[in-house]
């Protein structure tokens, strides 16, 4: 059985419709369901036939349900694990639904770093849980036979209460870089001694990078001092990145505001695409 990732979400923490926002995003997707799109996940079915959840949203019966249908599988995909990048409220406010109040599970294998662990045993998070803390940049297999690793990676990004990690999946035959939130570039590579974004991919032997996306540039929120919410704008990654090249990764852009323009396929969206670059999208399948 072949190892593969299915998109599970690609929104920012909030989703889309983002609670109290009137945009014509979010406007747009309450008057219609197929535009809804859930806060940032994946799932990664093993070589075992294991399942293996990357964060827990608020969105996760849905999410649970995309899976098994991406699978061409009734009912609803069940995780046999459960990682998590960092502890902000889009990436670990599903995690209670695991609890007695709803799914009520125990001793379900939980992958984390250790500082986001102590988190989340401090807002008492952890009762279904057997949790493992990872070691960064040392390869695990999530379950015994799965069939592939998964490699934290540190970044940093408004570690606030704990800490961040991107996570690398590596197959039997492609490796897959989920970075759904960092700061900025070039706090980014500095820590891990690289001076571009293909440098630091090439070293890490990277063929898929789902990468963060959140905002199209930086004027988008008016009123907001986008200094406090600090992200790489898609503007900024592509002119660092220039036009895709033979021998370059795949790179699809994820976690994306409610606000980005690349939720639509307008003139930013036909832009990133001229240049050979992606945007996820919900129920995005690859063979790892």
């Amino acid at each position: 059985m072949a190892v593969t990732l299915t998109v599970l979400g690609i929104a920012q923490d909030g989703g889309v419709p983002h609670a109290g926002c009137e945009c014509s995003n979010c406007m747009d997707a309450h008057d219609n369901p197929m535009l809804r799109r859930h806060p940032v996940a994946c799932g990664i079915v093993g070589s075992d036939g294991s399942m293996h959840l990357i964060e827990a949203s608020r969105a996760l019966p849905d999410q649970m349900r995309l899976w098994a249908d991406s699978l061409d599988r009734q009912g609803v995909a069940r995780p046999d694990s459960v990682s998590l990048t960092h502890v902000h409220i889009g990436h670990i406010d599903g995690i209670g639904q695991f609890g007695k109040e709803v799914m009520g599970v125990s001793e379900l294998p939980l992958f984390a770093s250790r500082l986001v662990i102590a988190e989340m045993e401090k807002r008492e998070m952890m009762m279904p849980f057997s949790t493992s803390e990872i070691t960064t940049m040392q390869g695990f297999e999530p379950s015994k036979s799965c069939g592939f690793e998964l490699v934290f990676v540190p970044v940093p990004h408004r570690d606030e209460f704990a800490d961040t990690h991107a996570i690398l999946i590596r197959g039997p035959d492609k490796s897959v870089l989920f970075l759904p939130d960092h700061d900025e570039w070039d706090g980014t590579l500095a820590m891990h001694g690289a001076e571009t974004i293909r440098e630091w991919l090439f070293s890490l032997e990277v063929d898929i990078a789902l990468i963060d996306g959140s905002f199209w540039g930086p004027e988008e929120l008016p009123g907001r001092d986008m200094s406090q919410i600090p992200h790489p704008t898609v503007s900024e990654s592509l002119m660092r990145l220039g036009k895709r090249s033979e021998g370059d990764p795949e790179i699809h852009f994820t976690h994306l505001n409610h606000s980005n323009p690349l939720l639509k396929q307008g003139s930013e969206y036909d832009e990133l695409v001229k240049m050979g670059w992606g945007v996820s999208w919900q129920g995005q399948h690859f063979s790892l």
